[in-house]
């Protein structure tokens, strides 16, 4: 029993490895956005140091030039695949991080003295280097123990006696230090992150069964919820497959796919009287009808206002709001016109109106799938993005 507690505490944070596994994307994602952080520090110390080495002619300057290019380095490779949804590659660049970093702290320790070289560069990054990788304190640990020691053994060769010391008393009081903090920071982040991934899966589970409430009180729209994901999912599998939308990657799909149910939360305002009207609403009431899609992105902000993945929130706005406008800038709320309708709109637009003509409605007949191509064809360039429509018949 001590040691599955001593396991949780010092392998995965505080959870269980099925909690962890389940956090385990999220860490990740947030580690990708903490290396932008300490390899801009990093590059920034680079910088000046090199610039003091330079004016001051002390005839050191390789390691800084080194430190400088390789934060530049990790810094670019991380911009270049910032949508890469690929966990293998967050992992390799937090690890080419830590290796260029162990490059570095064995630069500093050949210098004969702590002159040379300011030593505390070391101190510095045994300091920010755990945040920038895997949030597991054993591997960590095991990481500054083994950082710490190739440094002492190095500058024992290389440093006076008195310079050595002061390095053993330098590394040996920072590392203690920082792998006490780091303990104690990385197990309360991993529990925030778990915590508000809870809390997130209870929202978006309110979200859907408010959405389930709304289908149930429209009695023409049966299963729409079921049919319209389908479409998306298959619609989102062409995206993919044609290459014209490299922004779609496997976060992109998850979030719409989870988005997708929402897209009529807003109908939940509209009375039963014209929701349920078996004939064509007067102008007066297909204004009201219309306010659904402003009313769906409202409730989905007051729902979902904390949601810690904003770009998930983003998309569920995007799809509840704009799902009704047009390719040619006449549908609503806001009238816009091609790519400035979001994409995720743009896709939901279709599968919403391809269900809905394939479908019995109080006020229509189900259209043949025939009949329902021929239409969705026919609005390519006015009703929809020409290029998703092509995409989107060939996947029905």
């Amino acid at each position: 029993m001590k040691s599955n507690v001593i396991k949780r505490v010092f392998v995965y944070g505080g959870l269980t490895k099925d909690e962890y596994d389940q956090i385990r994307p999220l860490v990740w994602k947030r580690n990708k956005r903490i290396l932008y952080i300490t390899s801009a520090l990093a590059g920034l110390m680079g910088l000046i140091f090199l610039i003091y080495a330079l004016i001051s002619r002390s005839g050191t300057w390789f390691p800084y030039l080194f430190l400088l290019c390789g934060s530049a380095a990790v810094f670019l490779l991380n911009k270049m695949t910032e949508h890469a949804a690929n966990e293998l590659l967050a992992i390799f660049l937090c690890y080419s991080q830590m290796l260029f970093v162990g490059i570095y702290a064995g630069i500093l320790s050949t210098q004969e003295s702590n002159y040379a070289i300011p030593a505390t560069s070391v101190v510095v990054f045994i300091a920010l280097l755990p945040l920038s990788v895997d949030d597991r304190p054993a591997r960590m640990y095991a990481f500054m123990f083994a950082e710490s020691a190739a440094y002492l053994i190095i500058s024992y060769f290389f440093k006076s006696s008195g310079a050595f010391s002061l390095d053993v008393m330098n590394v040996a009081t920072f590392s203690v230090v920082g792998m006490i903090l780091y303990g104690f920071i990385c197990t309360r982040n991993i529990r925030q992150i778990y915590q508000s991934m809870r809390v997130d899966k209870i929202q978006h589970s309110v979200i859907s069964s408010l959405a389930t409430v709304v289908e149930e009180r429209d009695e023409s729209t049966g299963s729409h919820i079921v049919r319209t994901e389908n479409y998306v999912a298959g619609l989102i599998g062409e995206m993919k497959k044609s290459g014209f939308f490299p922004e779609v990657n496997e976060t992109f799909y998850n979030n719409v796919m989870l988005a997708a149910p929402m897209h009529d939360i807003g109908k939940i305002k509209i009375p039963d009287a014209i929701l349920n009207k078996p004939g064509r609403l007067t102008p007066e009431e297909y204004e009201i009808m219309k306010k659904h899609s402003e009313y769906g992105a409202e409730i989905i902000v007051k729902t979902m206002c904390d949601v810690e993945e904003k770009d998930y929130l983003e998309i569920a706005c995007n799809i509840a709001q704009y799902h009704h406008e047009r390719y040619d800038g006449k549908g609503y709320p806001e009238g816009l016109k091609g790519e400035k309708i979001p994409l995720e709109a743009r896709i939901m637009a279709l599968a919403d109106v391809y269900d809905a003509l394939v479908s019995v409605r109080v006020y229509k007949d189900a259209y043949s799938r025939k009949e329902a191509r021929m239409i969705i064809e026919e609005g390519a360039g006015t009703l929809f993005d020409p290029t998703l429509t092509q995409l989107f018949l060939n996947c029905i």
